[in-house]
């Protein structure tokens, strides 16, 4: 699809006064994408299912301009809603994900419902991006987050969810070509310290120190970090960015 709007994606590195829409903004990943978009004098639209969670997640957003509104992205209509009363978009960034952890199963006793949630990601990312593809600004971004089960998955109970993480990535190359010049990439983080992992924290820090090549938990600033340089790169297109701190090489 070729997009018609005349305003630009701006020069190298440039994120003030363009328009930020980040799915997923009231915790984690999203949030830490708000707060580094904000920083940088972007207007930061911050989107997730929950209203008060966003705005008091908006509270720690400062340096730009912010607008919270609760959308559930499976909602295709309400999707459709709320991107249309955001108008014009430079940058679009989705990292809503729902606690997959609790879709894990052997295949054998996978549920149907397991089975439905484990593509809830990606159909939300459809839905999203579907809505906002007319509102995207020529030389603009949308940026994707994948999970590294895409490539690496765990021996047992990841099958359904890999598939869905792989498809997150086939999805952002597909997309690549269809929306240029927009520039689509994916972000395939490894294990990061999000209420994801709330149960089990302590745990996981330990592992992450002991067993990964960069001796440390993921936090939600590196992938953000990441996400930042994708927005801001304007010869950066169709790739996938692997921030894992050596999970896949191990």
């Amino acid at each position: 699809m070729k997009n018609t709007m005349s305003r630009s994606g701006g020069a190298r590195g440039e994120l003030s006064n363009r328009t930020v829409v980040v799915v997923g903004a009231s915790s984690g990943i999203g949030l830490a994408t708000a707060r580094a978009a904000a920083a940088r004098g972007a207007h930061v639209v911050m989107l997730s299912r929950s209203q008060p969670r966003l705005d008091e997640a908006a509270r720690s957003v400062t340096g730009g301009t912010t607008r919270a509104v609760a959308m559930d992205m499976l909602d295709a209509a309400a999707v459709d809603g709320v991107m249309a009363s955001i108008g014009g978009v430079d940058h679009l960034v989705l990292t809503a994900v729902a606690d997959e952890l609790a879709s894990r199963a052997p295949i054998s006793a996978l549920t149907g419902e397991q089975v439905e949630r484990s593509f809830d990601k990606l159909r939300g990312f459809v839905n999203v991006t579907r809505a906002a593809a007319p509102l995207l600004r020529e030389r603009g971004s949308v940026t994707l987050v994948a999970g590294a089960s895409a490539v690496k998955p765990p021996r047992e109970g990841f099958s359904v969810l890999a598939a869905a993480s792989g498809a997150i990535l086939s999805f952002g190359k597909a997309l690549a070509l269809e929306l240029a010049p927009v520039r689509v990439n994916v972000v395939m983080s490894g294990v990061v310290d999000t209420a994801i992992h709330a149960g089990r924290r302590e745990q996981v820090k330990a592992w992450a120190e002991e067993d990964l090549p960069v001796r440390r938990f993921g936090q939600p600033e590196d992938i953000a970090h990441a996400i930042e340089f994708l927005m801001t790169n304007p010869y950066m297109t169709g790739h996938t960015l692997t921030v894992d701190g050596g999970l896949v090489a191990i």
